[in-house]
């Protein structure tokens, strides 16, 4: 769990605040795009690219 308690699911390993299999530890997060119509047209704001991550 964040620090403020709540679960936040995430699997995107290459981020700084992914932890474990798929837990986000950011303490709040932020989704866009403001002009979403399905799910496949959000994406997490929040997303920092970790130091170890595999380069796509």
């Amino acid at each position: 769990m964040n620090d403020n308690g709540n679960k936040i699911k995430c699997e995107v390993k290459n981020c700084v605040h992914h932890a474990g299999k798929d837990t986000c530890m950011a303490s709040c997060i932020e989704v866009g795009t403001c002009n979403a119509c399905v799910c496949g047209e959000t994406v997490c704001a929040t997303f920092e690219l970790n130091e170890d991550a595999v380069r796509c």
